[in-house]
């Protein structure tokens, strides 16, 4: 068939599958967020926890990925991806194949019939995730020799930022790698794709049907790919056209409602009209995509196979939907009840000058550190690394190349020679005079007028950084205003044992695990994977939520609306001005513009709007 042929084989079967299938996604997808969601996570968790520490962060992840629990974490994460896929895949040809014969089955059996059939889904998702992994190996191997010929002599944010022949270089071979690792993987599926058919239908066991599907397959990998492509396709973007339209009718409606009363139906009408529009886009799509896989594997494999007893089936069923439905609904009111009482309308948010304020003065000067003053910033966040003469100074990156087009090292320079090094001019000739300032010169200019956020940046195995700094700010009775932070979960672990008297923090920039069961006194997320669920789940462990790095206006919206404890941003003045027009409103404007931005995707209206 071509590729024509087969949608119409799709389109002219689906009216008989569609209603089941829809109703066995709804209650698969309620069964995997009660059960299997949870249980998968208390299990990675438990993996990760392996490593003697609650989560898995930054740069650690790269060496935890080459550890024995490691690689089982990422085998297992894929497996399970990859089995509730095919459990869902296993029911719905049950549904087609059921149809073609005329039959029809209930969907307590369908779900009977794939909790028979999950040991073996399991088994296939475990091996053909296994040989996921195995084909990443090499290209993975081939982006770290790019990073190590390409990018290894200067420091990184070097390349990021100044972006020089070498930087394309590499982001092009990586592209390429990541490109054609992509399309091997897709082969791949497709010639494993009727895995699950042979499986539930030929009465093969995983392996038999890998290699099966691998010979049924052979030299039809175009004609069996494109149409699945193509359908994907056309589902997203319909998708995404209508929630378009919804989010921008609701905006105009929004945009005049000042009473709760209207505003809260408009907002949560909105909402579960989006989220009913993304679900119908998902279901549709992998029904599309497994009667497609059901067309490729021809008549004689789709003929039903012979009824079970589905009594048993029946009743554990029946309990689980009932069961589903009362969590469910206890857990819709439980959300409901701990959003209203966990608005706080009143919470005190500090705003954070990320280093210094570095859009008014170059980074990490004492200039840096006046603007930020003057901008009315709470903390200037500044990043400190020593001298090969111990000295304590400030500087983001490991050398000066950035900031001084000078390639040498922080840590094999001595304070003197830092001392004849202009690191203003990049930035504008005005400041032409700036020179690279010791923390202590930045205590003296903060005391008592703006508070420090202290990150240590280890560019270098340096076993003295924690001390020097811990007892410099101790020296200097600065405890009290300031706080420490780093990437290095063991160099905040070292600050809080050795200064517990003053606050230390940790980084994240990724991460798998519980991270808010880590011990630090606060957290420093992206705003990007800031969630209220996430910043609240911080937060009841009694730590505060920093967020970085946010520079615009409907951010900054978004994260006072989460109750973050501190803001870090390039531009403390917006964020000051913002911060200023929120504390103005009163608390049902505040939960007003709340509900507003609730509705996904629009940008929300300034607080002087109102």
């Amino acid at each position: 068939m071509n590729v024509r042929d087969r949608f119409r084989w799709v389109f002219a079967n689906l009216r008989t599958t569609l209603k089941p299938a829809i109703r066995l996604q709804i209650g698969s997808t309620l069964i995997f967020v009660v059960t299997f969601v949870p249980a998968t996570t208390w299990f990675l968790n438990a993996l990760v926890a392996r490593s003697g520490q609650y989560a898995v962060t930054d740069d650690d992840l790269i060496g935890f990925a080459a550890t024995v629990p490691g690689l089982l974490f990422l085998l297992m994460s894929l497996s399970f991806v990859l089995t509730i896929a095919f459990a869902e895949q296993a029911a719905l040809l049950v549904i087609i194949g059921h149809a073609m014969g005329g039959r029809r089955i209930s969907i307590s059996g369908l779900l009977y019939e794939q909790a028979v059939r999950l040991p073996g889904l399991l088994r296939l998702g475990v091996e053909q995730g296994a040989a996921y992994l195995a084909l990443a190996l090499p290209f993975i191997a081939g982006i770290g020799i790019t990073y190590r010929l390409l990018l290894w002599e200067f420091d990184f944010y070097y390349y990021l930022n100044v972006q020089p022949r070498s930087w394309w270089i590499a982001v092009s071979i990586t592209g390429a790698l990541v490109a054609v690792y992509a399309a091997v993987a897709g082969w791949l599926y497709v010639r494993w794709m009727l895995a699950v058919v042979l499986l539930l239908f030929d009465d093969q066991s995983p392996r038999e049907a890998l290699r099966s599907s691998w010979q049924r397959t052979r030299g039809r990998a175009w004609s069996l790919a494109s149409p699945l492509v193509l359908s994907w396709m056309i589902v997203l973007v319909l998708s995404a056209a209508t929630s378009w339209a919804v989010s921008a009718m609701a905006a105009s409606i929004a945009s005049s409602a000042t009473d709760l009363n209207v505003l809260v139906p408009i907002v949560l009408g909105t909402l579960a009209l989006l989220a009913i529009i993304e679900l119908a886009g998902l279901i549709v799509g992998k029904i599309v995509h497994v009667m497609l896989i059901a067309e490729a594997a021809g008549g004689d494999l789709m003929s039903p196979a012979e009824p079970t007893d589905q009594a048993r089936g029946t009743r554990w069923v029946r309990a689980g939907w009932i069961l589903g439905g009362l969590v469910a609904t206890g857990t819709g009111a439980a959300a409901a009840t701990t959003f209203m009482a966990e608005i706080e309308t009143e919470r005190k948010i500090d705003i954070t000058a990320h280093r210094g304020a570095k859009r008014r003065a170059p980074e990490n000067t004492l200039s840096a550190i006046r603007a930020a003053i003057d901008e009315g910033a709470d903390f200037a966040e500044i990043d400190v690394q020593s001298t090969a003469d111990g000295a304590v100074v400030l500087l983001h990156d490991a050398d000066l190349m950035r900031v001084a087009s000078v390639g040498r090292r922080v840590h094999q320079l001595t304070l003197a020679e830092l001392a004849d090094i202009d690191v203003g001019t990049w930035f504008d000739p005005a400041f032409g005079d700036e020179r690279i300032p010791t923390l202590q010169q930045v205590i003296d200019l903060a005391r008592d007028r703006i508070a420090l956020n202290i990150e240590l940046k280890y560019t270098w195995e340096d076993p003295d950084l924690a001390r020097r700094v811990g007892e410099l700010v101790r020296r200097n009775e600065f405890s009290s205003h300031c706080v420490v932070s780093s990437l290095n979960f063991r160099a905040v672990t070292e600050m809080r044992e050795r200064y517990p008297e003053i606050p230390a923090g940790f980084i994240v920039f990724k991460a798998v695990g519980n991270v808010a069961r880590m011990q630090a006194d606060f957290l420093s997320i992206s705003s990007a994977k800031a969630a209220g669920d996430r910043v609240r789940s911080i937060q009841r462990r009694g730590r505060a939520v920093h967020v970085w790095t946010v520079n615009d206006v409907s951010n900054a919206l978004s994260m006072i609306e989460m109750g973050v404890d501190n803001i870090i941003t390039d531009d403390p003045a917006l964020i000051r001005t913002m911060l200023d027009d929120w504390n103005g409103l009163s608390p049902y404007e505040k939960v007003t513009l709340m509900l507003r931005d609730l509705i996904v995707g629009l940008d929300p209206p300034q607080p002087a709007e109102l």
